[in-house]
């Protein structure tokens, strides 16, 4: 079950025949409709609809709290180019949104059964549980491998600017420093690209640069774009600038979807 108006980049028109779509105003009640007849629940990132089902139906499921990266490491805004005062109602909200979130991871952690983080680096996280490492598939029948290749020699290298890169000018610096100063910038922020173009537009480059900087920490995991360039034959440099150019087996989905119902099996 996904909210309407919230698919930036048509991932989840991609698998609509997968997905129950609501209005944000019907959604609580959408979720509680379908836990009633539901053994397991499967929760992403929505904390507060697990308050929300744990206050209307007790302890009748069992629940699957999965948190990916942005739920747990937040995002930090970078303001340096507007006078603070210009911006008190974006920062006091924001700075309520982040609260409140907190205050609902902590409270879902307790109260699940079995909590998923995506990446590696969210497990020193979860404070009070002992979070199982579910890493993130990759649809490789979506993401495969563009027949032919390039013709040109020149290889292409590029990296993304999202709402989760909270600082390009130091990612730049950065490639620099260690010898890569033709780095192409795509601003997926203004000029988002859908999910059912990805692979189109990943076949145009050669080497997909997967350095980001969020709040004041270089990321080590493999990002969601790291793991499709893999899967379309892409070269993917990471944070130590080591370069990799085969998509790793728990990432292949049948692996993480076997690990899945496994932990299901084990709740139960």
């Amino acid at each position: 079950m996904r909210r309407s108006n919230y698919d930036p980049y048509g991932i989840y028109k991609f698998y609509d025949n997968l997905v129950e779509f609501a209005e944000e105003k019907d959604f609580f009640e959408l979720c509680l409709a379908r836990a009633k007849n539901a053994d397991i629940i499967h929760i992403h990132s929505r904390a507060d609809v697990l308050l929300y089902l744990r206050k209307k139906l007790g302890d009748n499921f069992k629940v699957i709290m999965h948190f990916h990266g942005s739920d747990l490491r937040g995002i930090d805004q970078k303001y340096r180019s507007l006078k603070l005062t210009s911006i008190p109602k974006a920062m006091f909200k924001r700075y309520t949104a982040n609260k409140i979130r907190k205050r609902n991871n902590l409270e879902a952690i307790r109260t699940a059964d079995s909590i998923l983080v995506s990446t590696p680096d969210l497990l020193s996280k979860i404070l009070g549980a002992t979070p199982i490492l579910l890493n993130n598939p990759v649809d490789q029948e979506h993401f495969c491998k563009k027949q032919g290749g390039r013709f040109d020699s020149n290889k292409r290298y590029f990296t993304f600017k999202t709402e989760a890169t909270s600082d390009i000018e130091w990612i730049i610096k950065f490639c620099k420093k260690n010898g890569i100063d033709n780095v192409e910038i795509v601003d997926r922020i203004n000029n988002p690209i859908l999910y059912a173009e990805m692979p189109k537009f990943l076949h145009q480059y050669d080497i997909y640069v997967d350095v980001r900087f969020v709040n004041n920490t270089l990321l080590e995991n493999f990002s969601k774009t790291a793991l499709e360039s893999l899967s379309c034959g892409l070269e993917v440099i990471d944070f130590q600038m080591k370069k990799w150019s085969k998509l790793p087996v728990d990432n292949e989905p049948m692996n993480a979807a076997n690990k899945v119902l496994k932990i299901y099996e084990e709740v139960m």
